[in-house]
């Protein structure tokens, strides 16, 4: 059977002791013998690369067996963090180490925790439903996948700490920059925490693409000036995440690529004002991601209610224009951004509909009747009978708002295409 780790570390702490043996031993051999020098020389080389494998060895398996540990931060990085941003650590950063194999399984527990017991499930199926989501699209596995693959790093915005995988090695500039990026996201974490309960989505996104554009901005500046004073250029070449991201639906990528183009760009231009705008606005985060993707636009955002037909159901939330644009992106990509730009509030409903069955209901409010016009046409070529004959349909329910369903029977889709779900303006 294969040893335990405990009993391979235990091995392992043995060779790093023998190794060292091996260095004393030479050391004493060269006093007495200098002829050999060259020999030597080759010796302690091999035996310095054998103790630094095996250095790097132990640590791997004392994670596994000790369930990671944490990394000891520079004080060099902590205060740079903390002179960049005009902020101090309220506690020491928590950084702890962490398999490979065993991140994606903590990235996927974070995401459960975040969205309740039935969360992920709920979402999944209305994603589905609305055509996010492929039939045999994982949302969980997809999510957590690709923030784990090729990653160095991951902060955890549930607990406020950060994991950094076992093997890396801070004397490398990217194990640097990413160790940067994870002390951002602690500092404005222990600042500006996240609400006790789950904002919505739409919310969620927009403070995650402040959040993260900021450590990303912070990471992009560190590069920048190793570029400079050390001629250091970053090797972003990562296949394995290039091959997954390519697999996924748009909708995971869209949701991955906000907080690094939009979010950073967003951040970008707060922190060039100065650190006290900065600060305002992680004091009054952006609450759409209209807010992100059109700064500067003082739109007002509509309440959506759900029509009066409608009992409990089993979820509801706000895609919001980035979630509108990137389900326009899969019909219409030339007129996404164009159409999507136009959204004053959207809002969407989960709901029983037969005896096993579900459907959903998803109103979008747009700003002006030849907004909707151009929504609803694009949005119509989606409707007919799937082969699992379920009933996509499209209805205007007012001269600016637009109803999408996707329903299990035919009366369901009939009889919330003539209801009305208006509600006041905020």
């Amino acid at each position: 059977p294969m040893p335990s780790p405990q009993t391979i570390l235990t091995w392992l702490l043995g060779g790093s002791l023998g190794a060292a043996g091996i260095l004393q031993g030479l050391h004493w051999r060269a006093t007495r013998a200098p002829a050999a020098v060259t020999e030597l020389e080759k010796q302690l080389r091999s035996a310095t690369e054998e103790i630094e494998m095996l250095k790097r060895e132990n640590e791997s398996l004392r994670s596994l067996a000790q369930g990671g540990g944490e990394l000891s931060v520079p004080r060099e990085l902590i205060s740079r963090t903390e002179r960049e941003f005009g902020l101090r650590f309220l506690s020491s950063p928590v950084v702890h180490r962490i398999a490979r194999e065993e991140l994606r399984d903590r990235i996927a527990a974070a995401i459960e925790s975040r969205m309740g017991p039935s969360g992920i499930d709920d979402r999944r199926e209305a994603w589905q439903l609305t055509g996010w989501l492929r039939p045999d699209d994982d949302l969980l596995t997809q999510l957590a996948a690709v923030k784990a693959v090729g990653a160095s790093g991951w902060f955890d915005a549930v607990t406020g700490e950060a994991w950094m995988l076992d093997r890396a090695d801070l004397r490398n500039i990217p194990d640097q920059a990413t160790l940067l990026r994870l002390l951002t996201r602690i500092l404005f974490h222990q600042h500006f925490p996240p609400p006790p309960a789950h904002p919505g989505d739409d919310a969620a996104r927009a403070r995650e693409a402040l959040h993260e554009g900021t450590a990303a901005g912070a990471e992009a500046r560190f590069y920048a000036e190793k570029a400079r004073n050390e001629g250091f250029m970053p090797m972003n070449e990562n296949s394995a995440f290039k091959v997954l991201f390519a697999s996924l639906p748009p909708l995971i990528q869209g949701l991955t690529n906000f907080p690094e183009t939009e979010g950073k760009g967003f951040a970008d231009s707060l922190y060039v004002q100065g650190n006290e705008t900065l600060h305002a606005a992680f004091r009054n985060p952006p609450q759409t991601t209209r807010s992100i993707m059109t700064p500067g636009e003082d739109a007002k955002v509509v309440a959506i209610v759900p029509p009066a037909d409608i009992d409990e159901p089993f979820l509801t939330e706000t895609a919001g224009q980035l979630g509108l644009k990137l389900w326009l992106r899969s019909l219409d990509e030339g007129v996404s951004s164009e159409i999507a730009a136009a959204w004053r509030g959207d809002r969407y409903f989960l709901i029983p509909d037969g005896e096993e069955s579900a459907a959903i209901l998803w109103d979008i409010e747009l700003a002006t009747a030849e907004a909707a016009d151009r929504f609803q046409k694009i949005a119509g070529t989606k409707v007919g009978t799937t082969p699992e004959n379920r009933v996509l349909s499209v209805a205007r329910v007012s001269p600016t708002r637009v109803r999408f369903l996707n329903t299990a029977e035919a009366a369901t889709a009939e009889q919330l295409g003539r209801s009305s779900s208006l509600g006041d303006g905020k």
